[in-house]
């Protein structure tokens, strides 16, 4: 109904540990509409990250329920947006017809070293775009740029998203990392009851903003790598355009 065939179940599957793998693993997709189209969803699946904001804020101050409501509501989401990507971007799925191989013991040596290969090159990028945007954003609040950031976007997040002004802050280091924002949270209000400075639609806000949003830098290089800078672009626009008017 989205477009896709089966293949495309392991890189959304693969999403709810991590967006970065997952992006990458969209390459077994055989044209570039549908690996496109794979890109886009994984990004908006809730990677082990989002789950932390989800569960650790929304589960545990406003009530299970409602981080159960949220999955909810980014899966009906994510199949809206799959059914509009396969509407409005030319061509169709070539379907899918694979060669079932005889099965055999596997080689744990060889399991092993093929999993590296293909892991290495995510864990080399993901490190170093981590450890990079923490300098750039340490060095942003050493030169207290985070003020005039926060300014800039408070019509976005106070006017609009009805959010504390200090919000601005965690969705600017959550570009780095997710679960930093809840990490900060705590920090930046002060106080470790968050429930005394946000209150339960604050928080559902605010989480709902965390899945949608710009993914990380290590997703959006992986991005980058698959599709060019140009989709990257088009994909963080969009999603950041998503989570401000949903």
């Amino acid at each position: 109904m989205m477009g896709l065939h089966s293949k495309a179940c392991m890189p959304l599957l693969v999403a709810f540990s991590c967006n970065v793998p997952a992006c990458a693993g969209c390459r077994i997709m055989e044209t570039n509409r549908d690996r496109l189209i794979a890109i886009v969803l994984s990004t908006l699946v809730p990677c082990s990250a989002r789950t932390v904001v989800i569960l650790g804020l929304v589960g545990a101050f406003v009530g299970v329920q409602w981080a159960v409501a949220l999955y909810i509501f980014d899966f009906l989401l994510i199949f809206l947006i799959g059914r509009l990507l396969n509407k409005i971007l030319p061509g169709t799925s070539v379907g899918i017809i694979m060669e079932m191989p005889s099965y055999r013991t596997r080689s744990a040596k060889v399991v092993m070293k093929q999993a590296w290969i293909r892991f290495k090159p995510f864990l080399l990028t993901a490190i170093l775009l981590v450890i990079l945007g923490s300098v750039i954003v340490e060095a942003m609040r050493l030169t207290n740029v985070f003020p005039m950031i926060s300014n800039a976007l408070s019509p976005v997040t106070v006017a609009w998203l009805g959010l504390p002004a200090f919000t601005d802050f965690l969705f600017i280091f959550g570009i780095l990392r997710k679960e930093a924002a809840l990490i900060l949270l705590s920090i930046v209000a002060g106080t470790s009851d968050i429930s005394s400075v946000m209150s339960p639609l604050q928080m559902v806000v605010f989480a709902l903003v965390i899945i949608i949003y710009v993914p990380c830098i290590a997703t959006i290089a992986a991005i980058v790598k698959e599709t060019g800078w140009k989709h990257a672009l088009e994909i963080t626009v969009f999603e950041i355009v998503l989570a401000i008017t949903t």
